[in-house]
Formats: structure tokens, C-alpha cells, sequence
């Protein structure tokens, strides 16, 4: 009878054992959020990236159709008032122009003169001119 009493106690886990296990596994899921925050932050950043490239190549087909740069960026989609559907030559993009992938708008400005295209997003802080604009400030 005394064998048995004493194998019921040491068959099962002792307080500091699960606090210990849970500890763990509260660390791991921490260093698992962090690597997952890391990605989709890198993953918002790469599709403005691409969104900003593909309108900056519409608004250059648009210039070699219409002879200038679009006034706005929502002219690549909808042909602009004033202008016949052969001189737009478009839609030069296949969905109108939405906001960047933190849900604001893309800033658009062109240089004729210097025959210049820029489109930025204000990034994750939604604050033009931070060191989180895509592209980068230093880029063109």
C-alpha cells in the first residue's frame, strides 16, 4: 500500500514545472509575433513599391498617348474631361487607383519640364517627408 501512495506523488507535474513550461512557451509565441509583424511590414512596403512602379509606367504610356503627364492619377483610369477617348488612348491601369496599403492616399506630382514622375506613399505613420516613405526619400 505505502508503494503506491508514494508513486501517485511523483507522478505528476509539480506547480513550478508548468509555470516553467508556459514561460517558455510564452516566449516562443513572442519571438513568433515579432518575426510575423517583421514580415507584413516588409510585405506592405514591397506592394506600394510595386503599385508605385506600375502607376509611374502608366503615367509614361499615358504621356506618349496624350503628349503630357495625367493631371491625376485617376485620369490612368477614367478618361479625362476634355479629351477624346483616341487622344487618352486608356485605361492605362485594369482598376482605378486606390489609396497605399496603410489607407492613404499616394501623393503624385509631374515635372514636364524635367520630364519627371513622382508617386510616394507616406508609409506606416501616415506623415509625408518621415524616413517611412515609399520610396524612401532618397530615391527617385
Amino acid at each position: 500500500m505505502k508503494l503506491r501512495r508514494q508513486s501517485r506523488r511523483n507522478s505528476g507535474f509539480t506547480l513550478l514545472e508548468l509555470l516553467l513550461v508556459m514561460a517558455i512557451l510564452v516566449v516562443l509565441a513572442g519571438l513568433g509575433t515579432v518575426a510575423v509583424v517583421q514580415l507584413q511590414k516588409g510585405a506592405l512596403t514591397s506592394t506600394a513599391t510595386i503599385e508605385i512602379e506600375t502607376m509611374k509606367r502608366a503615367c509614361k504610356m499615358y504621356k506618349l498617348n496624350a503628349g503630357s503627364y495625367p493631371s491625376t492619377l485617376d485620369d490612368l483610369y477614367t478618361n479625362p474631361t476634355g479629351m477624346s477617348r483616341a487622344q487618352w488612348g486608356g485605361p492605362y491601369l485594369e482598376k482605378p487607383v486606390g489609396n497605399d496599403p496603410w489607407n492613404s492616399p499616394y501623393t503624385y506630382n509631374a515635372d514636364e519640364l524635367n520630364d519627371i514622375v513622382t508617386i510616394r506613399s507616406s508609409g506606416p505613420d501616415k506623415q509625408s517627408g518621415t524616413a517611412d516613405d515609399v520610396p524612401e526619400e532618397n530615391s527617385n
